[in-house]
């Protein structure tokens, strides 16, 4: 959790650039960590960041002291949405077929055995919208819907992608594991 000190809040808002400074140090590992579950680019990732970092500083004088790391969470999340909003070519690949059927599947999505470095390698082998949704859905905990609702698709793109991904990954495993079984 993160502690936000008055005195540093002060100083941000006297544009303070040491102060500036230290509030992105603190922030950064939360912000890149997100943005890390939904692009695999540095240089996306870098930029993402600092877009929400910009929009907390601008922000910063409405904080109203609670839940620093909670809200500083939210401003990454939409910045991520609105990114995936913006861009073009994901537009174009969260393209769905109405009469596609979409099975949820029941059980646990994410095995504890495997390391967050490993997660993120596999989940970096989905296409950046099928690994959007599976993060919001999966990681998040959104409902489709609201997934919807968020990137503008319907919610049975959205179950159609989680699915897809959920195919994907299990693919990625079972070839793994049966290349440690050699």
């Amino acid at each position: 959790m993160l502690l936000l000190e008055q005195s540093l809040v002060t100083a941000v808002l006297k544009e303070d650039r040491k102060a500036q400074i230290a509030l992105y140090n603190l922030c950064f590992p939360v912000l890149i960590g997100m943005v890390r579950r939904f692009h695999a680019n540095e240089e996306d990732q870098v930029t993402l960041v600092n877009n929400a970092f910009m929009k907390i500083l601008k922000h910063l004088p409405t904080f109203d002291d609670k839940y620093f790391e909670s809200w500083i969470r939210k401003i990454i999340k939409n910045e991520i949405i609105d990114d995936f909003r913006r861009n073009k070519k994901y537009k174009a690949a969260f393209v769905f077929v109405d009469n596609y059927l979409v099975e949820e599947a029941v059980g646990p999505e994410i095995d504890d055995t495997f390391s967050k470095e490993y997660l993120q390698e596999l989940l970096y082998n989905l296409s950046a919208p099928s690994r959007a949704v599976f993060n919001l859905h999966v990681i998040e905990g959104y409902a489709h819907k609201e997934i919807g609702t968020m990137l503008g698709i319907s919610e049975q793109t959205s179950k159609w992608h989680v699915k897809i991904a959920r195919k994907k990954l299990r693919e990625l495993l079972t070839k793994e594991n049966a290349y440690e079984n050699r």
